[in-house]
């Protein structure tokens, strides 16, 4: 597992010392959150919740409840959060496209990482199943670096 995993595993897991030694670490380094990572992880985590009974309604209810989730949920926007999780899953919707097309790189890592981790935890892995998700997804990273 390579350190921006680890960095996502910090963050899953809430382990915040962790986190923010990691975020002190890329400060330092002049790099910014590895949001390739963050992506994978999320594009896996949508088709594991969603891919068999991903409907319009199930995607609304779950951004509601990540809004919740995340105190008052002025952070999340939904319409946003509601395209991300539908381009993942391909749907035909034509405000999709217009939507995440608008997002730009900042927000759209932040919108992923708060629905990555509500999907991580609604899921309630182990430790070593959190592991094989996360192995998952650096290896669907390596296939899109190739």
């Amino acid at each position: 597992m390579d350190d921006n995993t680890k960095f996502l595993r910090a963050l899953l897991r809430q382990d915040w010392d962790t986190y923010n030694a990691y975020v002190a670490e890329y400060t330092r380094q002049g790099i910014g959150t590895p949001v390739a990572i963050i992506a994978c992880a999320f594009h896996l985590a949508v088709q594991r919740r969603f891919k068999s009974t991903g409907s319009m309604a199930e995607i609304i209810r779950f951004v509601a409840d990540t809004r919740v989730f995340f105190a008052d949920g002025k952070d999340l926007p939904p319409r946003e959060a509601e395209a991300l999780i539908c381009a993942v899953l391909d749907m035909d919707a034509p405000w999709v496209e217009e939507i995440v097309d608008r997002i730009d790189i900042l927000a759209l890592s932040k919108i992923e990482g708060q629905l990555v981790i509500k999907l991580i935890l609604d899921e309630d892995l182990s430790d070593d199943e959190l592991d094989a998700f996360l192995a998952d997804a650096e290896q669907l990273l390596s296939e899109q670096d190739q």
